[in-house]
């Protein structure tokens, strides 16, 4: 018979019935409903063995970060030890960091069972019913792990915040007491105590808390703006102003006075005070940005509503000061030209933008704002300059690359914008939309160097994505109409395009030119007719593919009369053989000029 190796009492407790204690924690009896049973720990040799290597390997492979691995030797070390309790921690701990809360809970509440004196056991075990939203079973193990150490703050505190989450702030309070008797009165915690009474509706303890901060801390100003604030907000308006002029009186540039005094006065429907002290907050240097930001942006966020306070003047005002005390944080410049854009100022905006890249070019949002708002603002040069510049800082962003094709575009460059366009498609992953756009843009961009072949493939790459895209679609119509070739399908384009778009003059010429070059000739007049009647603006181009339509219906005066008018408008897109149709007074073919072919802005 083999020896037995008795490595003694694991859990040594009262069995079912016995009365060796006065009374059970709340928690015990969730661990132990039927009482706590003596549990002695039995291991043969073999046993042993089998258990310390899978134990060992378990821990080697944790270490090494394959947890995969380790939890299954985890789980081969309990089926030789199975009170091993540091292995179902650590299995629960594994199970929580793979998303599996409710495996983790049970592993974790299992590490308990087998030690409940293990704090950490005990705290990680409260947090996971925390997490799976048993609040009551959290409460109670973070209350039991408590009874164990009354005098770690941590766990007082973790209990605290226990109990807020459950709404119990009084008694999530009286945990935070606890924590002061053992460290002395601290700021954060009485600052904490102070909104726990809050919402708890403790209004007199709520008082008490900052009138206790005020004595402790007599020369911290701030407690007593704080103090003032709570007695606005209980409506104690008087209360509230004698605070804030203590204030004042003692520290006349105190910063975070100033904004309650704000506050204050739009309470009271003072709005000349109101104004005053919300500027001079902002032009405080001793409040941090973030805090301004925090101030201001309810009022942009509500810039539109008439009941705003703050008029467009009163926020270039604030927008001085705080250029002035955070001359060197691109944040500032940043909202200012989110301000100036809602205000339609492209330009200004796109400046503003630019000096928060000279801060810190490393703004990847930025540089796409920026460009977005650059483009038609700028000159064409500029642009691209600025442009190349976001390229550089973000080598792999495909609008920034995307908007550089733009602009190439606009110089006629096509050569650049269509490398440019082709790193749209290397490096844009998700935006649908920007595919279609670039695939279309390359499109007309291959149309323009002479490389046919390549447009339509990119037409069809870009149709494929969006079928019903009416400027590609168009676009497309158009390019196989000039070039004679799939005149069905240009019908079949354009015909879908003015479904969508019936009063479109651009569309419609476009219909009205595949019909010319179909030779039905009197259904294109009435389009062309059509085309005119809707432009509010009539470009050469119109006027002379109208001519062209006319001419072919026989209607030679009125043909040179319209080829004219066409010469009239200055128009650059116009055929080269215009003035030639006029002096011999007949139509004569020739491959018109890219027809709304401009790229589309994301």
């Amino acid at each position: 018979m083999k020896k037995q190796l008795i490595y003694g009492l694991l859990l040594i407790a009262t069995l079912a019935g016995c009365k060796t204690t006065q009374s059970v924690s709340t928690f015990e009896s969730v661990l132990y409903p039927n009482g706590r049973q003596a549990l002695i720990r039995r291991v043969d040799e073999g046993s042993e063995r089998k258990f310390d290597f899978y134990f060992m390997e378990a821990n080697r492979l944790k270490a090494i970060g394959d947890f995969g691995k380790s939890a299954m030797y985890y789980g081969e070390a309990l089926s030789a030890d199975s009170t091993c309790a540091t292995c179902y921690y650590e299995l629960a701990n594994m199970l929580y960091m793979a998303g599996d809360a409710k495996r983790a809970e049970e592993a974790a509440f299992r590490a308990v069972q087998l030690e409940p004196d293990n704090e950490w056991f005990l705290l990680f075990l409260s947090r996971i019913f925390h997490q799976n939203k048993k609040t009551e079973l959290a409460l109670s193990a973070a209350n039991y792990l408590v009874e164990q150490k009354p005098d770690n703050f941590e766990y007082l505190y973790n209990l605290s915040q226990m109990l807020a989450s459950a709404q119990k702030f009084t008694d999530a309070a009286a945990s935070l007491d606890k924590i002061e008797k053992i460290l002395g009165m601290n700021e954060y915690l009485s600052l904490e105590k102070h909104t726990l009474y809050v919402q708890a509706k403790d209004y007199r303890n709520a008082e008490k808390e900052l009138q206790r901060l005020i004595k402790e801390y007599p020369k911290e100003l701030n407690y007593r703006v704080y103090l003032g604030d709570f007695y606005g907000q209980r409506e104690n308006m008087k209360a509230a102003f004698n605070e804030y002029q203590r204030v004042l009186a003692e520290e006349p540039k105190n910063g975070p006075v100033h904004f309650s005094l704000a506050n204050y006065y739009l309470a009271t429907n003072d709005s000349l005070n109101f104004k005053k002290a919300l500027k001079e907050g902002f032009g405080n240097n001793d409040i941090a940005l973030e805090d301004k930001i925090q101030r201001i942006l309810p009022f942009l966020m509500n810039i539109d509503d008439p009941k705003n306070p703050l008029d467009t003047q009163d926020f270039e005002d604030v927008f001085d000061k705080l250029k002035a005390s955070h001359k060197d944080d691109a944040r500032v410049y940043v909202l200012y030209g989110n301000f100036l854009n809602h205000k339609k100022e492209r330009k200004k905006a796109a400046e503003s933008f630019e000096i928060a890249l000279l801060m810190d070019e490393k703004q990847e949002d930025v540089w796409q704002d920026f460009l977005f708002l650059a483009f038609g603002e700028y000159s064409d040069s500029l642009y691209i300059e600025k442009s190349l510049e976001g390229v550089k800082a973000f080598p792999e962003n495909a609008v920034i690359h995307y908007l550089t094709a733009v602009g190439y575009s606009q110089t006629e460059e096509y050569n650049n914008a269509i490398e440019h366009l082709n790193q749209v498609l290397v490096y844009n992953k998700d935006n649908a939309k920007l595919t279609e756009q670039a695939l279309g843009s390359l499109g007309d961009f291959y149309h323009e160097i002479g490389d046919s072949q390549k447009a339509y493939e990119s037409y069809d790459k870009a149709l494929a994505l969006n079928g019903n895209s009416v400027v590609i679609l168009n676009n497309y119509a158009y390019y196989l109409s000039m070039e004679g070739k799939e005149l069905d399908k240009a019908e079949q384009m354009i015909s879908k395009v003015i479904e969508f778009e019936p009063l479109n003059p651009t569309y419609l010429d476009t219909y009205a030119w595949v019909l010319f070059k179909r030779g039905r000739y009197f259904e294109a007049v009435f389009v062309a007719e059509q085309a005119l009647e809707n432009s509010e603006e009539i470009s050469g181009v119109l006027y002379e593919h109208y001519a062209d339509i006319l001419y072919m219906n026989g209607d030679r005066e009125k043909a040179v009369e319209y080829w004219q008018k066409a010469v009239e408008t200055g128009d650059a897109d116009v055929s080269a053989k215009l003035l030639e149709k006029i002096e011999k007074r007949q139509y004569i073919e020739d491959i018109p000029a890219l027809h709304n072919a401009a790229p589309q802005q994301q």
